[in-house]
């Protein structure tokens, strides 16, 4: 029979048999060890005091001797005078973030020297306090191909390679539920883009697509989460039906139910970062993605017996979605209220609406080229997209008629069509839109509306008696349709006209005489 460790508990069994009068023969066949450790124990016992014959109370207390002297070791191997000489690098390895005896391990054989784990695990142990750590899980079968477990891990501060300044930085993670087959990228957010992008940087590295993808209720995934019908991020939405997978958010606060990624979180923090520092967040990215393809992926798994590579290579890739043809193209959702100028705004641009939607909540949907509106699930209006803050991308056909009216119709349409009524409203628009003016552009309209409420032919023909009477106004030019005057003969109005030759001699009422003599007498 094999030599192997015997417990306190068989200790006193062994003890307890003796007593009774059992051979060592019997006390090995009883319990499953060898004879000889048991004659050693035996014999180590009576070299204490120890007989069958004694009081419990002297045997209780000489049985504990034994196990002390028992478990107690000499002097130390030289594994263990090896770690001596580096007990302040391993406790400053310990203090650090996130390590584990196995990083530590992976530290020493960077360093150029080997150390095994087990050697490494019992001078912690002699040396060093561990706190115990307790937990129950439930372990869930999952076929290949079928499930993929993503979420976020806050992993620190790194620096930010464009500010040069050190920022917040989470690790994104994918693990497939299957192979244990892991992707991780660190990024400064968890907006919704970022979200979207570690997603489709994760097909990409996989080559395929999961069948689900189970993750958290972060708002960049589920707007509002239930246990039974969670409301699902548009954009996350259009990413799900362009891949075709099936998102599955676990239930709210329940870290356990993904314990695949959780478990990867940490697995991440304790072989990618504790330990090392990197110069910004591109190294650490590539230190991950070496580390997920050459490094994680070929080490066999205590779960599965096998390394996450040769299960996805071998079962799990041909049971995943094939990657789509096309691209998916980012879109961006976010609700917006119509202002009263009828537009909305978004990234510091302004867009139109049709009017009937002022005052009211749309959403948009941006894309890089274009911005799609809907209300009620119904698109109402698309616009190119425009890059520079600040700009005004208006349809004048979203104005209501009025001011549809006034913008669509300028001072050389106005023209245009006033040669059209008649050269008499051509010439009474043409003497005051000689230069551009708002006040002039309303009064202009105004006058070709006349024409809609008379006739083309009645406003030509008051544009000219007002001419004539070089009275310009548009009060004058309406009162003389509304009184009739332009069906009077122009003639019978000249007749009563005093001619300009006659304006000019009655200008002065005396002759130049009766000045003279006015003057005259007033110098006497």
């Amino acid at each position: 029979m094999a030599r192997r460790k015997i417990e306190m508990l068989e200790i006193r069994e062994v003890i307890y048999q003796w007593q009774k009068g059992q051979r060592s023969r019997a006390i090995s066949r009883s319990l499953g060890v060898s004879r000889n450790t048991i004659r050693d124990l035996l014999r180590k016992a009576e070299s204490l005091g120890l007989k069958p014959e004694i009081a419990p109370e002297t045997t209780e207390t000489l049985i504990e001797r034994l196990i002390r002297e028992r478990h107690s070791r000499g002097e130390p191997g030289p594994a263990q005078r090896f770690l001596r000489t580096h007990h302040n690098k391993i406790e400053a390895w310990r203090l650090s973030p996130y390590m584990t005896t196995k990083q530590m391990v992976r530290l020493f054989k960077e360093e150029g020297t080997k150390v095994s784990e087990s050697s490494l695990r019992r001078y912690i142990k002699e040396n060093f306090t561990e706190l115990p750590s307790s937990a129950s899980t439930v372990h869930l079968e999952i076929e290949a191909g079928q499930q993929a477990q993503v979420d976020f891990g806050y992993v620190g501060l790194m620096r930010d390679p464009l500010s040069g300044k050190m920022r917040k930085t989470w690790a994104f993670i994918m693990t497939l539920s299957y192979s244990r087959y892991r992707f991780v990228r660190f990024v400064f957010r968890q907006d919704i883009k970022t979200w979207v992008d570690c997603h489709v940087r994760a097909f990409n590295f996989f080559g395929s697509v999961p069948k689900t993808i189970l993750l958290d209720n972060l708002r960049a995934g589920i707007i509002k989460p239930d246990i039974y019908d969670p409301t699902i991020n548009r954009t996350y939405g259009e990413l799900e039906r362009h891949y075709d997978f099936i998102a599955d958010p676990a239930k709210v606060r329940l870290a356990k139910h993904k314990g695949r990624v959780e478990r990867s979180v940490s697995i991440c923090r304790q072989q990618i970062l504790a330990g090392r520092v990197f110069k910004d967040i591109e190294e650490a990215n590539t230190r991950a993605l070496k580390w997920c393809r050459h490094e994680n992926a070929h080490v066999v798994t205590r779960t599965t017996g096998e390394t996450p590579w040769k299960m996805f290579e071998s079962l799990e890739k041909e049971r995943m979605l094939s990657l789509p043809e096309e691209e998916f193209e980012c879109p961006l959702w976010q609700s917006a209220l119509v202002h009263k100028d009828q537009h909305i705004i978004f990234e510091g641009s302004f867009y139109s609406c049709p009017h009937i939607y002022v005052g009211k909540t749309v959403w948009i949907r941006a894309t890089l080229r274009i911005v799609e509106i809907f209300f009620e699930q119904t698109r109402i209006k698309t616009h190119i997209r425009e890059n520079r803050k600040g700009q005004w991308i208006t349809d004048q056909k979203d104005y209501p008629k009025g001011a549809r009216y006034f913008l669509e119709k300028g001072i050389p349409e106005c023209l245009e069509e006033a040669k059209g009524i008649g050269d008499s409203v051509h010439a009474f628009l043409s003497q005051f839109l000689v230069k551009p003016s708002m006040t002039h552009q309303r009064k202009a309209q105004a006058v070709l509306r006349l024409s809609e409420t008379y006739s083309p032919s009645r406003l030509d023909a008051a544009c000219k008696r007002a001419l004539l009477f070089e009275s310009l106004t548009y009060r004058s030019l309406k009162r003389i349709l509304e009184d009739g005057l332009d069906r009077k003969p122009l003639t019978e109005e000249r007749s009563n006209r005093l001619s300009p030759e006659q304006l000019k001699e009655g200008c002065y009422l005396r002759n130049t005489q009766e000045f003279s003599a006015l003057s005259g007498e007033v110098c006497l």
